[in-house]
């Protein structure tokens, strides 16, 4: 909408009382949405890099930044749901690890691929 329509818009609402419109107005009715469809904002501090990166990827991806942190949480916790146990954990975590130094030191020729 440009400047001039929300001029004109602004001068007649200024002008005229639409209470009784209102009021008499249908009340528009919205199912409620079942509890484990409820969202519920909650609040994260991260660093402007790190919040940066979130932004690059998520136009990556095409999606809100909101909405692929979600996502990233959501497939974070299924997998800590489907582990058996902490030492299954470490070991995905240890097995990460030596990977990326695996990886440093051939990038390094240091070790042969």
């Amino acid at each position: 909408m440009d400047e001039k329509r929300l001029d004109e818009l602004a001068d007649y609402y200024d002008r005229h009382d639409i209470s009784e419109e209102i009021a008499d107005g249908p009340l528009e009715r919205h199912e409620p949405v079942p509890a484990d469809q409820v969202m519920i904002v909650s609040s994260i501090r991260l660093p402007k890099p790190t919040m940066d990166r979130v932004r690059e990827a998520a136009v990556a991806e095409g999606v809100k930044p909101t909405a692929l942190m979600r996502q990233w949480i959501e497939e974070r916790l299924t997998r800590y749901e489907n582990s058996e146990s902490p030492s299954e954990q470490f070991e995905s975590l240890s097995d990460l690890i030596h990977r990326v130094i695996r990886e440093e030191l051939e990038d390094a020729g240091l070790r042969s691929a």
